[in-house]
């Protein structure tokens, strides 16, 4: 995809294809804006409280494990939030033998917008070799929001 950047100029960005579970839909303009792939409540009111998937993709920019690449991405996060709690959940399967999902919870205290969160992890080669790392989030200002979308975070999890 091609989005406006600052100073006018166009920046590409890898939108994942994700099937929006049901009782949710894609916002593409809020996901174009970010350079994600955005899935919320399919309601006409959203309320702060009410959670949010997205998938963040982009081309591996250099070799590394997906061991490394989760700790990388965990050491910006824990600078720009220092008290947050990261806990390790396991790894989730995925279709077709592909690299599993490592699976975290976060709380994150000083971010009330994005309290509660899980975030999955995996790389995806392609045939010609390229590797993806594809980041997937359920965030949430609460913790039964969070439990609340687990079935359709789960659905998207199955469907990449």
């Amino acid at each position: 995809m091609m989005s406006m950047c600052p100073q006018s100029k166009m920046c590409a960005w890898l939108h994942a294809d994700v099937t929006p579970p049901k009782g949710w839909v894609e916002d593409k303009e809020y996901g174009e804006h970010n350079k994600v792939t955005v899935l919320v409540l399919d309601k006409p009111d959203l309320a702060a409280e009410d959670p949010m998937i997205y998938v963040q993709t982009g081309l591996r920019a250099q070799p590394q494990t997906l061991d490394e690449n989760i700790k990388a991405n965990q050491d910006i996060w824990r600078k720009s939030e220092p008290t947050v709690r990261i806990t390790a959940l396991g790894t989730v399967a995925r279709a077709g033998g592909k690299e599993p999902f490592k699976l975290f919870p976060y709380e994150n205290p000083t971010r009330p917008q994005q309290a509660f969160e899980k975030i999955a992890f995996t790389f995806d080669t392609q045939p010609n070799g390229d590797v993806y790392v594809f980041t997937i989030v359920d965030t949430a200002a609460g913790r039964k929001a969070i439990d609340d979308s687990n079935d359709a975070y789960q659905a998207v999890l199955a469907g990449l």
